[in-house]
């Protein structure tokens, strides 16, 4: 993304989610800052919410269209208090993307802590049914347009990743999750999917640089995708260019599962 995109004040006066209010959780950092990106250079208005709010705010100083909220997405009550503030701001919801996620320590299954696993899960799994829950309750009130969620899972929930036990648990349960979502409100128009990035260049990719390696040569592309990539493809089902599609899962890859 060229530094007009990340720096210069700007208003988007059109594009894919023109007239769209949405709400990004782990909007600080990887994926969830590049779907803030994306979505303000599509005419979305945006809650970039995270629970570090002093980063995301650096992050996203200069788009007139962003409010920064922080939260805690472990804590229901503050997921539940930034989706009130959202909608104060912008009077309703159509967009809610899930991104906020931890990959935990690394460690052998046998010096894995109870602690450990508790954290992974309370963050990917736990934080974001509270913001689906959420999402749900904010999005009723639009009929009939409904609105549309997007859950981050991981190609690791589809496909063996070396990450910790707790963390492809987490996102399978996102995955879950997201079907059994969609069938309970599709009455209600609102449609709800998810992305299973492949190896992403963010902080949650190994940084170790022969375990680095081997991850993404596990592609057949041998490269890992950018979080702006991911981002293209979370736009698309945030968008009506998707509006056939729910319950399903979305997973760019670079050919990682075709092994």
């Amino acid at each position: 993304m060229d530094d007009s995109a990340r720096g210069g004040r700007r208003k988007s006066v059109g594009g894919r989610l023109a007239g769209r209010a949405a709400l990004v959780t782990g909007a600080a950092s990887g994926i969830g800052l590049a779907t803030v990106h994306r979505f303000v250079e599509e005419g979305a208005r945006v809650a970039a919410v995270d629970l570090d709010a002093a980063r995301t705010a650096e992050a996203v100083a200069g788009h007139d269209s962003v409010v920064v909220l922080g939260a805690d997405v472990r804590d229901s009550a503050q997921v539940d208090a930034a989706y009130a503030s959202a909608l104060a701001e912008f009077g309703r919801l159509d967009i809610a993307v899930n991104a906020a996620g931890i990959s935990g320590v690394r460690a052998d299954i046998c010096d894995l802590t109870d602690d450990d696993f508790a954290d992974v899960i309370a963050v990917n799994l736990a934080g974001t049914f509270y913001s689906v829950r959420a999402a749900v309750r904010a999005m009723r009130g639009n009929s009939p347009s409904g609105g549309s969620v997007v859950n981050v899972s991981s190609v690791g929930a589809l496909a063996n990743f070396p990450l910790p036990a707790m963390y492809p648990a987490s996102k399978a349960g996102v995955l879950g999750m997201t079907r059994a979502v969609a069938a309970l409100v599709a009455p209600d128009m609102i449609r709800v999917n998810a992305v299973a990035p492949g190896a992403t260049d963010t902080r949650m990719l190994p940084q170790d640089g022969e375990i680095r390696r081997a991850v993404v040569e596990l592609g057949v592309l041998r490269r890992a995708a950018s979080a702006e990539e991911i981002a293209h493809t979370i736009l698309f089902l945030a968008s009506e260019e998707s509006a056939f599609y729910t319950g399903q899962t979305l997973s760019p890859n670079g050919g990682y599962v075709m092994h």
